[in-house]
């Protein structure tokens, strides 16, 4: 079997420029609600460039041109709710005036920690996260897309008034003091969310629709064919609207706005959690499942985050963190781990789940660290010591994992023959958690391939390091690198995402770019030419 096409995973990108820690946070007794209200009197065009603006003691008016102009009328509130320890939770942003002319309009809104202040809030939606935070005004569906849920799904007047409200509270270091509104044009761009498997590729969509390309001989772009494409086809059969995706070598899972899970394309060992070993060429559902706010698929099996904080794996043996080799079709409960977990990270050999404490524990296949210094078999170990801060957000390559630490800096252990580890060295491998390399803060989000690792700054540039056989560092060389390097042609990224031999970035614009191996299709630029630099996505937008 070739060195491509071995069943080996990856690990999906995380969804934004901003980690999940968050994502699954468990009911709080808040200790005291804020509200701020000040009046707004602004005109925006729908097609336009500007932004309004509303917080305490600000009244913007945006200069805009163009028709389809929306106005905001006094008055506008938002809540931020305090738990007592220096955390604050944002629950609901309230805006009104909006005329009913906006239906189905799409709007980006973004938040900050001063009235006056320039830089956003870091934010964790669920059950993913969008770099800017985007709502459908009213659309026919009845809810806000990119995590949000509506108070209201109707304007029955050019008074009308829509009141954003978290499914999940906001988590901030601080309390918002200004909030902006910024409208786009309606139209299909990608959501901060790209994600790619062994030779094919997924991005989710702002009308919440799933696309993918590549390799299909296992039904894995979910399309009804095992035809190969070489640009994005739709994923049919999906019972409803999708929040986030997760890919393996081929298998791909999506996580449903209901809070269910749909899988398809090989079903060896039972990785679709049907109850059965079928090949799906459209999306099954996993059974018995609900209430699911993360996944992640691993090779042989996929795992679930559960909104009560649990994980629930399905699949191979010893993979699943049940404590037996037994193999499941249906999902279980990973061992220890029915409550407190706000991410998870699957891979081939090991899975890692990071704890509401910032701890991280693994479980699976030992091999040169893999599983850290705590790691336990067939069920989680001890969490994992050695990181210099809280981590927020996880990635799993084969057989390393890197973390991503509250300091904006990222740690990795396991594995190292490719410097995928990212310390300067080819290393047998460490089980105890090391430095990336110019790499101590800045980063907002990681993502971990085959035996290479990505990370996203605040920049929006994006750095890879490990092995470079087809070019996955998009630096322009084949060279391999044990430290990161900067990927040409990607500026302003929103989210990244590896694949085997390839990564994707979605930029601001809602474009999609890929870099890196491409026998199947997989680079999205109607071609099977490998590329050393990032080229952009046919029809995304």
């Amino acid at each position: 079997m070739s060195d491509y096409y071995h069943d080996d995973p990856i690990e999906e990108a995380p969804v934004s420029r901003f980690p999940s820690k968050f994502v699954s946070t468990a009911v709080v007794v808040f200790a005291s609600v804020f509200f701020f209200q000040s009046t707004l009197a602004g005109n925006i065009s729908l097609n336009s460039g500007s932004s309004i603006e509303f917080g305490q003691s600000v009244s913007v008016t945006a200069a805009c041109a163009g028709s389809e102009n929306l106005t905001v009328t006094p008055r506008s509130s938002f809540a931020n709710e305090a738990n007592g320890t220096g955390t604050y939770y944002l629950s609901s942003v309230s805006v009104s005036g909006i005329p009913s002319s906006c239906n189905g309009k799409d709007f980006n809104i973004s938040f900050y920690d001063s009235a006056t202040g320039s830089s956003a809030l870091p934010i964790f939606t669920a059950p993913f996260e969008p770099s800017k935070s985007v709502a459908t005004v009213y659309n026919n569906a009845g809810y806000f897309q990119g995590g949000f849920q509506s108070s209201g799904t109707e304007v029955s007047s050019a008074s009308g008034a829509f009141t954003v409200t978290f499914k999940t509270p906001i988590a901030l270091s601080t309390n918002t003091m200004k909030v902006t509104l910024q409208s786009s044009e309606h139209k299909d761009w990608a959501q901060a969310s790209i994600t790619g498997g062994q030779g094919h590729t997924c991005t989710l969509l702002s009308s919440s629709i799933l696309k993918c390309w590549g390799d299909n001989g296992t039904g894995q772009l979910g399309d009804g064919t095992t035809t190969q494409r070489r640009t994005p086809v739709a994923v049919s059969g999906l019972s409803s609207a999708v929040s986030a995706i997760s890919i393996r070598a081929n298998h791909t899972c999506a996580l449903l706005l209901t809070g269910a899970v749909q899988c398809w394309g090989i079903n060896t060992n039972g990785r679709l959690g049907d109850g059965t070993t079928t090949q799906r060429t459209t999306p099954t559902n996993v059974s018995g499942l609900t209430g699911v706010i993360a996944i992640s698929a691993g090779e042989g099996h996929t795992c679930a985050l559960l909104r009560t904080g649990g994980v629930k794996c399905w699949g191979a043996g010893g993979k699943t963190g049940d404590n037996t080799a037994t193999e499941r079709l249906t999902p279980v409960d990973v061992s220890g781990l029915t409550s407190g977990v706000s991410a998870i990270s699957a891979a081939n050999y090991h899975t890692c789940a990071l704890l509401s404490t910032g701890a991280v524990k693994c479980w699976g296949s030992e091999n040169n660290g893999t599983l850290g210094n705590a790691g336990g078999g067939n069920a989680p170990g001890g969490a994992i010591s050695g990181f210099s801060a809280d981590v927020i957000a996880l990635a799993s390559g084969i057989r390393h994992t890197c973390a991503l630490l509250s300091t904006g800096g990222v740690q990795c252990w396991g594995t190292n023959d490719e410097g995928q580890l990212g310390n300067g060295t080819t290393s047998a491998g460490s089980s105890t958690p090391v430095n990336v390399s110019g790499l101590s803060s800045g980063v907002v989000a990681i993502s971990a391939g085959n035996t290479t690792s990505c990370a996203l700054l605040s920049t929006g540039v994006v750095k890879c390091w490990g092995r470079n056989v087809s070019g996955q560092l998009g630096d322009n060389s084949l060279i391999s690198s044990s430290s990161p390097v900067t990927v040409l042609n990607v500026s302003s990224a929103v989210a990244i995402g590896n694949g085997y031999y390839h990564a994707c970035a979605l930029l601001n614009s809602g474009a999609a770019r890929c870099w890196g191996h491409n026998s199947s299709g997989q680079l999205g630029n109607n071609s099977t030419t490998d590329s050393r630099t990032a080229v952009s996505v046919i029809g995304i937008p």
